[in-house]
């Protein structure tokens, strides 16, 4: 079976869309029985049954097909090693997307605890899709029926109709796409792989996470209650906040004297889901933009009212604004996009349509992705889960990437960055970010 890919056209290419996701586990593990269950839970979930293929037309597909040795189910077994070093080394390392390699599990054997530890691609799927398919892998062990999961893709033509593009909207990108005929190409798997060998040389990323147990996350709540809005939105006013704090912007006058000039706002990306009732692995997210400068002469919730007011998530067209473009783009020019993004293709086609999703050479700004509940039980027989971080990947239109993850009333907030000149600065942010949550 053939599933065209073209909402998750953007990460085919995209050299640093890889997801984590870390969970400690209590209670007693028998290797053999956890790699029968993960190779069960790989084989119930189609998607990690399929490989990614190109074919000539340029349309790109999830190939289902039968493997003798299916690289998703390997249990990768390591003793006293911490789980951030394995992320910082995987994380340079392609992923085999044309043999079907889609994900990478680990257990790992520490003194004092026992870990698993997801690191894959995103075309295996969302953050969401990390916990499913823990479930499938914790019922497994507990000696539970694990249901096959069909690939099911979320299909843009399913969007609703208002948030397509307009006419005089079409007829204004049809201009931009003949001279894409003109002048595009399209790229392979090989050009693929020098992508991401030349994104990752001499570069390292680094990840922090906090942990809000009950009580913490209890003040936040009751604050989002009281002042009717969204702990979300609690959220990313403190991000907002940190990162006014960190800014500042002067300017010399004619007569050389320095005074503050005006700041532009902070560009948040609000990464949300269409999944609904599904409960298979698939990349069901997509960004939601909005921009707000922290107003330092108001109070926090006065900022936190004011930030929520400009979130318009009953507006299907600007809810939709990046997918209702990219249903109607070719795939080879959203290909384009990560080669130009990296300094391997120069087009003004694509820089035109990397301005209309919101991506520059320069990343900037901020994407927060909350998974709001994450979709497990505490305990599996025996076994307890406990401590759950998810970690979205380094994309190319954020500098601050971070991820909100709730389980069993425990919040933990990840940070994710490339370490590099700004790496000071980015961890400033993350310590005032956490500071002004703890007030509340």
């Amino acid at each position: 079976m053939k599933e065209r890919i073209d909402k998750e056209r953007l990460h085919l290419f995209a050299p640093r869309d890889i997801l984590v996701t870390h969970v400690e586990v209590e209670g007693i593990i028998f290797i053999e029985k956890l790699k029968e269950a993960v190779k069960n839970a790989v084989a119930r979930n189609e998607i990690l049954n399929s490989r990614v293929v190109i074919e000539k037309d340029g349309n790109a597909y999830y190939e289902t097909q039968k493997f003798d040795d299916n690289p998703n189910d390997m249990v990768r077994v390591l003793h006293n090693v911490y789980w951030k070093d394995i992320v910082s080394e995987q994380e340079s390392i392609a992923f085999d997307l044309d043999h079907g390699e889609l994900l990478r599990f680990y257990y790992l054997m520490n003194e004092d605890k026992q870990e698993f530890l997801i690191i894959a691609h995103a075309l295996a799927g969302d953050g969401a899709s990390h916990g499913f398919f823990l479930n499938d892998v914790m019922r497994g062990l507990a000696d539970m029926p694990v249901k096959a999961k069909p690939l099911i893709r979320f299909q843009l033509s399913s969007l609703p109709k208002e948030s397509r593009l307009s006419f005089m909207e079409k007829m204004k990108l049809s201009s931009t796409l003949r001279n894409w005929n003109k002048e595009g190409t399209d790229f392979t798997e090989e050009e693929y792989y020098q992508l991401h060998a030349q994104a990752w040389r001499n570069k390292k990323t680094w990840i922090q996470y906090e942990t809000f147990h009950k009580d913490a996350l209890y003040r936040i709540a009751l604050y989002a209650k009281n002042q009717q809005v969204t702990v979300n939105s609690v959220l990313l006013t403190a991000f907002a906040r940190a990162s006014r704090e960190l800014r500042t912007a002067v300017v010399v006058d004619a007569k050389g004297r320095q005074q503050e000039a005006g700041l532009k706002p902070d560009q948040i990306a609000m990464v949300l889901s269409l999944r609904g009732e599904y409960d298979g692995m698939g990349d069901y997210e997509y960004t939601y933009p909005i921009e707000y400068l922290y107003d330092d002469t108001l109070d926090f919730a006065q900022n936190v009212k004011k930030l929520h007011s400009r979130i318009h998530l009953d507006n299907s067209k600007e809810k939709y604004r990046q997918l209702g473009l990219l249903g109607e783009l070719p795939g080879e020019l959203v290909d384009s996009v990560q080669f130009q993004l990296n300094g391997r293709y120069v087009n003004p086609v694509t820089e035109t349509i990397m301005k209309r999703l919101g991506m520059g050479e320069a990343p900037k700004g901020m994407a927060v992705t909350n998974l709001v509940k994450v979709p497990l039980a505490s305990r599996y027989g025996s076994l307890r889960l406990y401590n759950y971080v998810f970690v979205p990947p380094v994309t190319a239109n954020a500098r601050r990437i971070i991820g909100v993850t709730t389980f069993q009333g425990v919040m933990n907030l990840s940070f994710h960055a490339m370490d590099d000149e700004f790496t000071p600065n980015s961890r400033l942010f993350y310590q005032k970010s956490i500071a002004y949550l703890r007030e509340l």
